[in-house]
């Protein structure tokens, strides 16, 4: 088969030879040699090949999505609750841009989507999507379109470029913001008063609970996916590598990995605490010698109705039922579960280090704990010395 050279000579009007060459659609002329025509059409190319929508650019954005989703499921890697929002973050984008080609999501394109989204996303006229939200398709679509470029179906990634819509605060978010410090965790007077009102009011499991949660500062669903051979009594330690979560019907309830692979721990806590997890394995013993349980595994937190007994709590319950606590106790703080979380921190950050706060609340880095360690009152009074002496 004959060759055909693209580099053609052409002779202008006052009699000089110069070169040209065709290609995507357009013709260059004016080059000296034929050396510079073909550097010409090799940056030409490369630019072109750059731009290129390659095989299968033509699939709809709903298609390559749910493949991507298979695939990414497939390494189990991940936690199923993790797959959950995901796929959910897929079904969203999918409503949005689902019969999309996947060629026609330009970086343009998408910076404007996010926009929407942002404006409009949720019932697609007034009410949009928040700042983390948006942040989940974000990573969604990133994994997607990295999918897509190694199996070629695209030859760069869209949305590196896109510029993530800014949110501005209200009024009262910024006021909200500067809400006094001790709001957000227990003091050792009021945590003291709520452990004793629940020793008396509430029920061995959700007692102890209590004193687990406020005592190691670990998360709710932490706690309740404990079993009796997650607690070392010989050492005063419990163990933190697995967590419930929770999709439809309790008794559906799943045992997921923690949070992350440094959330596995094991908590050191006082005999006190020994002491009532003791009074409880044999409390629950007791009970499932003259009735049957819902599920087979031991666990120490759970429901003690026939209908569900056995199943570990659901964390709404447990929110509810301390929350109400709080309120009893005459503590004038709006309440959730990771109040406990903070109170653990803030009582212990000023007698052990920041690695050993760390390591106690399981968090990969110092810079992540330091959320958690409050200034104390006094700690905050402490600058004013300086003016003291300056008037003085």
């Amino acid at each position: 088969m004959e060759i055909v050279d693209r580099y053609k000579q052409h002779v202008n009007q006052a009699g000089e030879i110069t070169w040209y060459f065709q290609a995507f659609r357009t013709t260059r002329r004016g080059f000296k040699t034929k050396r510079e025509a073909q550097l010409a059409y090799l940056e030409m190319e490369k630019k072109h090949q750059s731009h290129k929508k390659l095989t299968g650019s033509n699939e709809p954005f709903r298609e390559v999505a749910e493949k991507w989703f298979v695939y990414y499921q497939s390494l189990k890697e991940q936690k199923e609750s993790t797959y959950e929002k995901r796929h959910e973050s897929v079904k969203t984008l999918s409503q949005w841009i689902g019969d999309k080609k996947i060629s026609s999501l330009t970086t343009d394109f998408l910076e404007e989507l996010f926009f929407t989204l942002k404006e409009k996303g949720i019932d697609g006229i007034s009410k949009g999507y928040s700042k983390n939200s948006l942040e989940g398709f974000r990573q969604t679509l990133n994994m997607i379109f990295k999918y897509c470029l190694k199996n070629k179906v695209l030859s760069e990634n869209p949305l590196e470029s896109v510029r993530r819509p800014k949110y501005q605060q209200t009024v009262q978010q910024l006021k909200d913001s500067l809400a006094r410090l001790d709001q957000k965790y227990l003091t050792f007077d009021e945590l003291r008063s709520l452990l004793n009102y629940s020793i008396v009011h509430e029920e061995l499991p959700l007692s102890t609970l209590y004193h687990v949660l406020f005592y190691t500062g670990c998360r709710v669903s932490e706690a309740l996916a404990l079993q009796p051979e997650d607690i070392d009594f010989n050492n005063n330690e419990l163990l933190f590598y697995k967590q419930t979560s929770v999709k439809g019907k309790q008794i559906d309830f799943k045992i997921d990995t923690t949070k992350s692979v440094s959330s596995a721990r094991r908590v050191v806590v006082t005999p006190l605490v020994m002491e009532k997890l003791k009074e409880l394995i044999d409390m629950l013993d007791e009970v499932r010698k003259q009735f049957k349980f819902k599920v087979e595994e031991k666990y120490l937190f759970v429901y003690l109705e026939p209908y569900k007994r056995g199943i570990p709590f659901r964390r709404e319950y447990v929110n509810q039922h301390i929350k109400r606590c709080v309120e009893q106790c005459g503590i004038k703080k709006p309440f959730h579960t990771h109040l406990a979380r903070h109170t653990m921190a803030s009582l212990v950050a000023s007698h052990c280090s920041w690695e050993v706060l760390k390591a106690r609340l399981g968090h990969t880095d110092k810079t992540t704990s330091e959320i958690y360690r409050h200034l104390t009152s006094e700690e905050k009074l402490k600058p004013l010395e300086a003016f003291q002496i300056l008037e003085g």
